[in-house]
């Protein structure tokens, strides 16, 4: 998430505050979504789990006149006013059809690494990936899953766990983070360089893994549009907003075609790889 921490701060108006929920158990977070909903006057853009208490918690201040947007993973209507982001499911329809035609027609198995299903767009990524396999790669087995909750280490030891149980599978697809744990669990496996992955986001984590060819395919948004878009509906108020959903375009990127915001340079943690600096 350094990515969109500075963007915020080169679009955001000087009022604009970040709160780092990374890595927060769910009593905590909520305990923060509580306080941020206090003042209903501040318009709150979050990225959260869509578990019962937080959607609870949103929907009262909504009704209390809080404008709430979802930036990156949507939650419950009644939870916010409008979702910013990609079309996630067809995030993962886009996956299927890389790891469908890329594995060619042949029986072959496949996992998935996800952060948590709290996370909508975890979820959602992982069922447009299910739903493709099944309608246009019925040879393309999905049979396991691995979750890391976006942290290097509990990746690791998911992926490890899952590459022992299916050591036959042909392609990953990482719906989440910890990317650096994923690449550490396959090169210990032996499999570092003959396992089709596919993984979300152009950074300076998954940057110079794609540039080394570690990783072959990359969905990504440009992280300055998804907070321009989000910054713009929070400051319009009901009779202004047109939808209740924001899509922004998502590409594919491979270690020969990287995107300009992909070559930034960050010596920070970066949450969406589980907190690790690079």
């Amino acid at each position: 998430m350094t990515q969109i921490q500075r963007v915020a701060n080169d679009l955001g108006p000087a009022e604009l505050v970040l709160h780092d929920l990374y890595q927060l158990d769910d009593a905590a977070v909520l305990s923060r979504v509580k306080a941020l909903c206090q003042d209903v006057s501040r318009p709150l853009i979050l990225t959260v789990k869509n578990t019962p208490q937080v959607v609870a918690e949103l929907a009262r201040a909504r009704r209390r006149g809080k404008a709430v947007i979802a930036l990156v993973s949507d939650l419950d209507q009644m939870a916010r006013d409008v979702y910013v982001g990609i079309d996630n499911r067809a995030a993962g329809q886009t996956a299927a059809f890389l790891v469908g035609r890329m594995l060619g027609d042949r029986p072959t198995t496949v996992g998935v690494v996800l952060g948590d299903h709290a996370y909508r767009c975890h979820e959602d990524r992982e069922i447009g990936f299910r739903a493709a396999l099944r309608a246009y790669f019925p040879r393309v087995i999905l049979v396991g899953e691995a979750i890391g909750q976006d942290n290097q280490q509990k990746t690791y030891a998911a992926v490890r766990r899952l590459l022992s149980e299916y050591p036959a599978l042909g392609a990953l697809y990482n719906v989440a983070g910890g990317n650096l744990g994923l690449l550490e669990a396959l090169r210990e496996a032996g499999r570092g360089t003959d396992l089709l992955i596919v993984g979300h986001e152009v950074n300076h984590v998954t940057r110079p893994i794609l540039q080394e060819g570690l990783i072959d395919f990359v969905v990504a948004q440009n992280p300055a549009e998804l907070m321009s878009n989000a910054m713009l509906h929070s400051r319009q108020s009901k009779a202004q907003r047109d939808s209740d959903q924001s899509l922004v375009d998502f590409g594919v990127f491979t270690r020969f075609n990287l995107p300009t915001y992909g070559w930034e340079v960050s010596n920070e943690f970066d949450p969406a790889d589980g907190g690790n600096p690079k």
